[in-house]
């Protein structure tokens, strides 16, 4: 196994181009390679990023396995049963939320996977939209729910202010330029126009427990970490206002689950369980400090 050398020159911050970082956590893989990484900290921002960070061409590698439950619809384990089961369950929620805060109904999903929560969305008479990289999963979503998927890489040439509502589930942690993403979001979409960036929190208290076992620091897969004041500073240097910040109070018992196969090696359901409802808990007097966060952004033209 290789070392990662702290002392090393990174590049500087994308959220406000700081160039004084300080080490975070050495961490590792835990869920494929067993690689080792380590997260530094913008000492200005707070931004916290993955290193080394793969290249682009390298980075399929990180994603081949079966048990990379959040792009498949697998059910052939306990874990996987209960992701299926709530996703099916918070897909309608997500719509709820949407509407809450837009009526438009023009809605592009980046990162949309295998399609079921745009499927959800047609349910509800919205015009949907996907965004995919992986091609199997953009083609499931085709077949089964008639969906059109574009590849993330053609999004720019799309019409600018097309959608009413854009949406990233877990998705901006995954994405190399933070600038570029933005920037593309301010095209998109309409200028009464709604986005929605959920992102794992690592400012919540299961995050504080489980430390480099956290299962949603997922390094290398996810090249940026977010607490709440960097993804604040990022939409202000974009032009987004951030209008709300709302708790995904599920998250905390799916990540602790394997957060705890991580640091133990089995599963130990009922700990999970404890400290998922403990993350929930200490989150309602910290901040509203949750183990995943919905960022709802708006134009900061519009009213």
């Amino acid at each position: 196994m290789f070392h990662v050398e702290h002392h090393t020159h990174l590049p500087d911050c994308q959220i406000c181009n700081g160039s004084d970082f300080t080490h975070y956590l050495d961490l590792q893989d835990y869920f494929l390679t067993g690689e080792p990484f380590v997260i530094y900290q913008c000492t200005n921002c707070g931004l916290l990023l993955t290193y080394p960070q793969p290249k682009e061409q390298e980075l399929s590698r990180y994603y081949q396995s079966e048990d990379y439950i959040s792009h498949s619809n697998k059910q052939s384990d306990f874990l996987s049963r209960v992701y299926q089961r709530v996703r099916l369950y918070t897909l309608t929620r997500k719509v709820q939320l949407i509407q809450r805060y837009s009526s438009g109904k023009n809605i592009l999903d980046i990162g949309c996977a295998t399609g079921e929560f745009l499927a959800r969305c047609k349910d509800y008479g919205f015009n949907v939209t996907g965004a995919e990289p992986d091609k199997q999963s953009g083609d499931y979503a085709r077949v089964n729910y008639g969906i059109k998927v574009y590849n993330p890489l053609d999004l720019s040439t799309l019409e600018a202010q097309s959608f009413d509502v854009i949406t990233q589930w877990h998705v901006l942690e995954h994405v190399s330029d933070l600038n570029s993403r933005f920037s593309l979001l301010q095209k998109l979409l309409k200028s009464d126009g709604v986005c929605l960036i959920a992102l794992p929190n690592p400012a919540s208290a299961d995050a504080a427990h489980y430390k480099k076992f956290w299962a949603a620091y997922d390094v290398p897969r996810h090249l940026f970490h977010f607490k709440q004041p960097a993804i604040k500073i990022l939409a202000d240097k974009h032009g987004f206002s951030t209008i709300a910040v709302l708790p995904m109070k599920f998250d905390a018992y799916y990540i602790s689950l394997l957060s705890e196969k991580y640091k133990t090696g089995k599963s130990n359901y009922l700990k999970a369980f404890f400290w998922g409802f403990l993350s929930n808990l200490k989150a309602k007097t910290n901040h509203g400090e949750y183990s995943s966060l919905i960022y709802v952004l708006k134009k900061q033209n519009s009213s």
